[in-house]
């Protein structure tokens, strides 16, 4: 197996668009004949193999194969290699995010005519991880790598509106939670440690994030200490038992020169009827409710407003314009 010189490439785990991933290295390795290029894409997680679908889903029913080729060639140690199989007839590219996760795209040709350039192959993935990488500094968060306040606005917008030229996309996963959490009590870590711990808390947690949630889902560094998510095709309660697990875990976890780090977690049903202002409204709603009362707890808004602990989110009034 050769090495891999283009580390670069974890950066394409991060896209969280898979088709958009498939399509582009379809159309540019064999233009005019991408119906007989095979893309695929594997992850590593939970000590098991799964297949990420186009629409960013997972799927465990993976051929012997390749999943014997996978366990043999691409374990713990690797942190990214070329490799190419014979039996199978494709290229491999193992990569690594940053996270426990650990990726593997395949590359196949149906037509032995058509056989693929290794040397215009390795191309292209130097091309497009030199092309996310440029956009890693314009979506990414520097210190943590989740997505930045740009790309939340950004996608945000995407998935209410979602005009039509979004609807071509294949997209079969939707957006049902949306999530806010804020670190309790950080600014007393910048203040009694220095702001060199409080960035590895922030760190940390943003680690956490992404072991923790699925790959579909979005996970964002809102501002500060303060965190958004969005979990895709979850139920209220399975959202509610998912956020709770996650609170305990960070209740729970080491973090060095800190005795104990809690988060407070706000969540709202996501409804495409509301605009921006008034998603995020509804979640910081609860978010803010859970700060002023005991903090390391995750509060939903539907449920404090049936309850009437909290007031209802309405939309912002539009300006009063007076004509002379």
């Amino acid at each position: 197996m050769a090495e891999c010189n283009y580390y670069s490439f974890y950066a394409l785990a991060k896209i969280h668009d898979p088709e958009l991933l498939y399509e582009a290295f379809r159309q540019q390795i064999a233009p005019g004949h991408a119906n007989e290029i095979e893309i695929e894409v594997f992850e590593y997680g939970d000590k098991h193999w799964n297949r990420l679908t186009r629409s960013g889903g997972l799927d465990q029913n993976i051929p012997e194969q390749i999943l014997a080729t996978l366990a043999q060639n691409f374990g713990a140690q690797d942190t990214g290699s070329w490799y190419y199989d014979s039996n199978i007839e494709g290229w491999f590219c193992s990569y690594r995010p940053l996270s426990s996760k650990h990726f593997v795209l395949l590359v196949k040709s149906s037509d032995s005519k058509k056989l693929i350039e290794e040397e215009y192959l390795q191309f292209l993935f130097h091309f497009y991880c030199h092309q996310l990488q440029m956009l890693q500094g314009t979506y990414r968060d520097a210190l943590t790598g989740l997505y930045n306040r740009r790309a939340f606005n950004e996608k945000i917008l995407q998935l209410l509106e979602r005009s039509s030229s979004h609807k071509r996309r294949a997209i079969n996963f939707s957006p049902t939670v949306f999530v806010m959490l804020d670190i309790d009590r950080f600014k007393s870590v910048n203040d009694s440690l220095g702001h060199l711990f409080g960035d590895e808390v922030l760190l940390l947690l943003a680690q956490q994030m992404s072991d923790s949630f699925r790959e579909n889902d979005l996970l964002f560094r809102y501002g500060g200490e303060e965190f958004a998510m969005v979990l895709m095709d979850i139920t209220i309660e399975q959202a509610q038992q998912s956020l709770e697990r996650f609170r305990e875990k960070i209740a729970s976890h080491n973090f060095p020169n800190v005795e104990q780090v809690t988060i407070s977690i706000g969540f709202t049903e996501f409804d495409k009827g509301l605009s921006m202002d008034e998603l995020i409204g509804q979640a910081d709603s609860a978010l803010y409710y859970c700060k002023t009362t005991t903090r390391n707890a995750v509060h939903s808004y539907n449920e404090l407003f049936e309850k009437g602990l909290i007031p209802e989110v309405k939309p912002p009034k539009s300006p009063s314009i007076e004509i002379f």
